[in-house]
């Protein structure tokens, strides 16, 4: 797509045509999303040079660009930039760079920026708190989450002062918090859904998970998140979890008592939401449980599982006794979920999540939950017998030549895996 996009400005150039501002941001847009700062920084210059002048939103683009690729202190010498010839600034660029050192782990420096921009006389707003709940959810420890949570008081303003309340002791406060969504929802930049997309995240990330959901049902009241998240309404179990942040989705998938059909799917997507994949996150979450749901074999983006299975996991499976979400009776010291390679996944599967992909590839979701339930010794004796399975059972077909006639392709293939093993 990148690719393309830069051939047709060539083309235009070369034809001696002026592409406009809205062109060059549309292709800024490209190299944040592909993570290629460089080309935005060369993209500014060529911009420059063919009569362009950037405005505060190029600018803006070209930050985010750092900050997605992780160079927070790019992103803050353009804000500097900016602040000598654009005194009269919002909070977009600021926040920009905040959840920059933010995602980058650099939490004390990312407070020490909200401090200095409240001494320039900038109160913080939405987008500001959004960026600090969605970094309080990815923190390792309590410890560090306290460290953002005692600035909760003066970032909110006095009329706001229930919601220091519930974030500071992670009590849900039912008509407080409508009331916040409700002023947010008319704010531009999709305010109220990212808002809540990072505070599903915040919530299950330290075993609110029962707060979680009521807050989830009230972005659906409030049409925050689109009512056909969950379908039971048209009888059907299927889901498209698309844009929801991973809590928002783990809340979602939960929901309904609907008649199911021949095959049940769930729309995940291929994009990712602050780095996380929702398609990895569901993926790892559903099978832990051993739930049936498989990738689709035809469209990324997409678990399937069929109904009679589902069923059945449902009634015998001991992951199913109780579904219902819950709030955990005191906040736990470490944060019970972690990011990796866009996974947001349930910290102590890690180590048995690593394990078994790197050593046996993908296997199927039943077998995924009663290796990842095993001590690791066990599950190290489990696996080793499990390739040594394999290497036997390829060497009586490489005998036999019934591999070596039909299928050539995938005996290669075999002797790759086993000899990563």
């Amino acid at each position: 797509m990148v690719e393309q996009a830069e051939e047709l400005f060539d083309g235009l150039k070369s034809e001696g045509q002026k592409p406009d501002r809205s062109f060059y941001h549309l292709m800024m847009k490209m190299y944040r999303r592909s993570g290629n700062h460089t080309k935005a920084e060369e993209l500014l210059v060529t911009m420059k040079e063919s009569g362009v002048e950037p405005t505060v939103a190029t600018m803006h683009l070209l930050m985010t660009s750092y900050g997605s690729s992780g160079h927070p202190v790019e992103a803050e010498k353009v804000l500097n930039n900016l602040k000598s010839t654009c005194p009269n600034l919002s909070t977009l660029p600021y926040s920009t760079v905040i959840d920059a050192y933010l995602k980058n782990g650099d939490l004390d420096v990312g407070i020490r920026k909200l401090m200095e921009m409240r001494k320039e006389g900038l109160d913080p707003d939405h987008r500001i708190w959004t960026c600090f709940i969605r970094a309080a959810s990815l923190c390792h420890s309590l410890r560090s989450h306290d460290a953002i949570k005692c600035n909760w008081r003066c970032w909110f303003p006095y009329s706001d002062k229930a919601l220091c309340f519930f974030f500071s002791r992670f009590i849900f406060l039912d008509v407080e918090i409508d009331c916040y969504l409700k002023k947010l929802e008319p704010v531009e930049d999709h305010a109220a859904f990212n808002f809540v997309n990072a505070l599903e995240d915040m919530l299950w990330a330290f075993e609110r998970r029962a707060t979680a959901t009521c807050i989830f049902q009230l972005a659906i009241k409030r049409n925050i998140y689109h009512q056909n998240v969950f379908r039971v309404a048209d009888k059907d179990w299927g889901a498209d979890f698309r844009k929801l942040s991973a809590g928002a989705a783990l809340d979602a998938s939960l929901e309904g008592f609907p008649e199911s059909p021949k095959s049940i799917v769930l729309i995940t997507g291929t994009a990712e939401y602050n780095k996380v994949c929702l398609n990895s996150t569901l993926k790892a979450f559903l099978w832990e449980m051993g739930s049936p749901f498989l990738p689709c074999k035809t469209r990324s983006g997409i678990l399937v599982a069929k109904a009679h299975s589902l069923r059945m996991w449902l009634k015998d499976s001991p992951f199913c006794l109780d579904l219902e979400l819950k709030d955990s009776p005191i906040l736990p010291e470490t944060n019970s979920m972690q990011l990796i390679e866009g996974c947001y996944i349930r910290r102590g599967l890690i180590p048995a999540f690593n394990d078994i992909r790197d050593r046996l590839g993908q296997v199927t979701p039943r077998k995924f939950a009663r290796l990842a339930l095993l001590s690791d010794e066990k599950r190290d004796r489990v696996i080793r017998a499990d390739i040594e399975g394999r290497r036997e059972k390829l060497a009586k077909l490489e005998k036999t030549g019934v591999m070596r006639k039909k299928h050539p392709q995938q005996l290669v293939q075999a002797k790759v895996q086993l000899e990563a093993d």
